[in-house]
């Protein structure tokens, strides 16, 4: 896609953000890859790819593989292959190309595929997974991760907190994406003709049983949440002050020793 006909991105692509999403992916590994197995795969294709923070765990977890992603924007091509020089992984075992996902052109076949926080962020999902279908082997596994916003909640419930995240939401779905997208992956995935279907539910019920681990992910859900800020200031539909409160709301949160973290979004497992 060429610069002009890039659809809106909520969280932007600025350097800091480029960051954020590979130190976001290392939070949150663990209840993601811990229930993905991509031992039997040899050549995987990643939706999505990104700046390549979920490339590098899977190749971390899975240093057999050979990785496509396909990206349609080019500065996080240009900061994934960055991160992959970085980490040590040559371009025998990942490869970055540019292209729209619902309209891929490769030139082979993976027996695998992955994606993740990505159909989120497109309109009408259901053409990527079409368009991904010849490229996979038959048999290939598709692992895929989505967002399933409607459960956050904390304990408290923070006005400021929950009024910023209503507004997150429907910015999302006025530029053409789905915050809810986790809890369709079944039906999507059947319409567009895969089989062995499953989906479980993962993601965070903290309290204070758990205090290191809570403080950790109220703070990678502020800085996720505020990585919208940027956008949804210049549309209008925030103030300065909201996020300012939303911010100091979260740390109160983070800061309290009763408080509760609670956030689930759906895996889907599927065949070709």
């Amino acid at each position: 896609m060429s610069g002009t006909s890039t659809p809106k991105y909520i969280h932007g692509y600025q350097e800091e953000e480029q960051e954020r999403l590979r130190e976001q992916a290392l939070v949150i590994e663990r209840p993601i890859y811990d229930f993905i197995d991509f031992s039997e795969a040899k050549e995987l294709l990643e939706i999505g790819s990104g700046v390549g923070a979920q490339t590098e765990i899977l190749l971390k977890r899975f240093p057999h593989l050979s990785i496509t992603g396909v990206e349609y924007e080019s500065r996080q091509i240009a900061k994934a292959k960055e991160n992959m020089a970085k980490a040590g992984f040559g371009e025998d075992q990942v490869r970055f190309i540019h292209q729209d996902a619902k309209n891929l052109k490769l030139n082979r076949q993976y027996d695998g595929a992955f994606i993740c926080w990505v159909l989120e962020h497109i309109p009408n999902p259901i053409e990527v997974l079409i368009s991904m279908k010849p490229f996979l082997k038959p048999g290939a596994m598709v692992s895929i991760t989505e967002v399933f916003n409607a459960t956050f909640y904390t304990y408290p419930i923070m006005p400021a907190i929950m009024d910023y995240w209503k507004i997150y939401n429907e910015y999302q779905v006025h530029i053409g994406g789905d915050p809810q997208v986790g809890a369709k992956l079944g039906d999507l995935l059947s319409e567009s003709g895969y089989r062995d279907i499953s989906l479980r539910s993962g993601g965070f019920h903290l309290d204070s049983r758990h205090p290191d681990e809570k403080s950790t992910v109220f703070s990678y859900w502020k800085n996720l949440i505020n990585s919208g800020a940027p956008a949804l200031l210049s549309e209008g539909l925030i103030t300065e002050k909201q996020i300012e409160e939303m911010l100091s709301a979260m740390e109160e949160l983070q800061n309290m020793p009763n408080s509760v973290f609670y956030y689930r979004f759906i895996q889907a497992t599927a065949f070709v």
